[in-house]
C-alpha cells in the first residue's frame, strides 16, 4: 500500500475525486487535452486510472521508452492492432509473413484491406524502404481507421509528450498536427513534465499544436479527501493515529510522490514494529526518511540550477521568505519565468510565486552540517 514511484491504479489509487471528475468530462466528451505538471505529481496515475474506472478503448504511449521514431511507430502499430484483436503484430510479421495472415483472419476485427495495406507498410519498413517519419505519421492514421472501422472513439494518451522533440526535429510538429486534427475518432491527451517544452509545443502562437486541446495544471492530491483516506486505511488496519498525521499531510502539501513515500514508511514501520499507535516522532521519522532517500536526486537538482545564472540565488530566497536579493525587476522576472518554465515554481498571483517540489524547498532551508549529520529542520511542522 501507498506505492511511491510507479504508476497506481484500482484500490491503490487516492482519491483525486475533482480531478477524475473533470479530467473525465473533456476526455468522455472527446475533447483533446494537455496535463501539465512536475515530474511525480501523478499524471501517469491519473489517466491510467481514468482509462481503467470508465472501461475505455485506449492507447497509452510512453515517450520516454521509445529509443526512435521508428520504434514508436511499431509501438502504436502494436497497440492499435490489440485493439482490433491482433496482439504483437510487429513481433508476428517478423516471424512470419504468410502464418500472420492465416492467424488473422479468425482474430481480426477490422477489414482485410486495412491489414493487407499494414503489412505491405511493414514491409518496407522492415526493409528499409520508408522513411521513419512515414511509418509514424502511418500509424497515427492506422489508429483513426481502426477506431472508424470499429465505431469507437479512442482515447490516445502519449505521456511525457515533450520527448517526441529528442526523436526528430521540430517540423515534426507539424506534421502531426496535420495528420491528428483530421481525426474524428481519436481523443488524444498529451502528458508532459517539462514545461517550457510542453509551454512552447502548446502555449506558443507559433507553434502547430496552438490551440490544439486544452490546457490544465494538475496540482497536488486534495489534502482533505487524503487525510480521510488515510484515516479510514489506519483504522481498517487497527493502527491508531494521532491528529499529527493531519500537520504532516498538510505540511507535505499534498505532493503525491512525497506524500505515498513518507505514508508508506509510517506503514511499514507500524507493520515492522507491530505498533498499535503512531506518535508523533514515528511520523517525524517517517517524513525524514522519505527526505534522505531522495536527497541524493533533489542535490543533482540544486547542482543543475547552478549551472543557470541566478537561478539557485532565488529559488533560494523563496524557500527562505527572504527579500535580500540584490537583483533589478526586470532580471528577478526572467528568473523566475525560466523557473516556472523548467517546474520548480509554479505562479499564484502577481509577483507571488511557490516552489513546487517540497523536498527541494526544505533542502533549501537546511544548512550544510545538519544535512551531514541526517537531521533537519522543518519550518511550519
Amino acid at each position: 500500500m501507498f506505492k511511491s514511484g510507479v504508476p497506481v491504479y484500482g484500490d491503490e489509487f487516492i482519491d483525486r475525486k475533482e480531478h477524475i471528475k473533470k479530467f473525465n468530462t473533456y476526455i468522455k466528451n472527446n475533447q483533446h487535452i494537455t496535463i501539465k505538471a512536475p515530474r511525480r505529481y501523478g499524471k501517469t496515475s491519473l489517466i491510467v486510472h481514468i482509462f481503467k474506472l470508465y472501461d475505455y478503448p485506449t492507447i497509452y504511449i510512453d515517450l520516454q521508452r521509445a529509443t526512435s521514431l521508428k520504434s514508436l511507430a511499431e509501438n502504436i502499430i502494436d497497440e492499435a492492432y490489440n485493439l482490433a484483436g491482433i496482439e504483437n503484430i510487429i513481433y508476428k510479421a517478423k516471424e512470419s509473413i504468410s502464418s500472420l495472415f492465416k492467424y488473422v483472419k479468425t482474430k481480426l476485427k477490422v477489414d482485410l484491406e486495412i491489414f493487407e495495406l499494414t503489412i505491405e507498410t511493414l514491409e518496407k519498413n522492415q526493409k528499409n524502404q520508408i522513411k521513419d517519419i512515414e511509418l509514424f505519421l502511418y500509424s497515427l492514421n492506422l489508429v483513426e481507421e481502426i477506431a472508424k472501422k470499429q465505431n469507437i472513439n479512442i482515447k490516445f494518451a502519449f505521456d511525457e509528450f515533450q520527448d517526441i522533440l529528442t526523436l526528430a526535429d521540430k517540423s515534426i510538429l507539424k506534421q502531426t498536427r496535420s495528420i491528428l486534427q483530421h481525426h474524428q475518432h481519436v481523443t488524444y491527451i498529451f502528458l508532459g513534465s517539462i514545461e517550457s517544452i510542453m509551454n512552447s509545443i502548446f502555449s506558443d502562437k507559433k507553434s502547430p499544436f496552438f490551440h490544439f486541446s486544452r490546457i490544465i495544471e494538475l496540482d497536488g492530491l486534495d489534502i482533505d479527501e487524503l487525510i480521510n483516506f488515510c484515516n479510514n486505511f489506519f483504522k481498517e488496519k487497527n493502527i491508531k493515529t494521532t491528529p499529527f498525521l493531519d500537520d504532516i499531510l498538510r505540511f507535505l502539501e499534498g505532493h503525491p510522490y512525497y506524500s505515498m513515500k513518507t505514508l508508506q514508511s509510517i506503514y511499514f514501520f507500524a507493520l515492522e514494529n507491530n505498533n498499535q499507535i503512531i506518535d508523533k516522532e514515528d511520523y517525524i521519522n517517517a517524513l525524514k526518511n522519505a527526505f534522505f532517500e531522495t536527497k541524493s536526486y533533489l542535490e543533482e537538482v540544486i547542482e543543475n540550477l547552478k549551472q543557470k545564472k541566478y537561478h539557485y540565488s532565488v529559488l533560494w530566497h523563496l524557500a527562505n521568505d527572504s527579500k535580500d536579493l540584490s537583483l533589478n525587476s526586470s532580471t528577478l522576472y526572467k528568473t523566475l519565468k525560466s523557473l516556472e518554465d523548467m517546474g520548480y515554481v509554479r505562479k499564484l498571483a502577481r509577483g507571488e510565486y511557490k516552489i513546487t517540489d517540497k523536498f527541494l524547498e526544505i533542502l533549501l532551508q537546511q544548512d550544510n552540517k545538519m544535512v551531514f549529520e541526517n537531521k533537519l529542520k522543518l519550518k511550519g511542522l
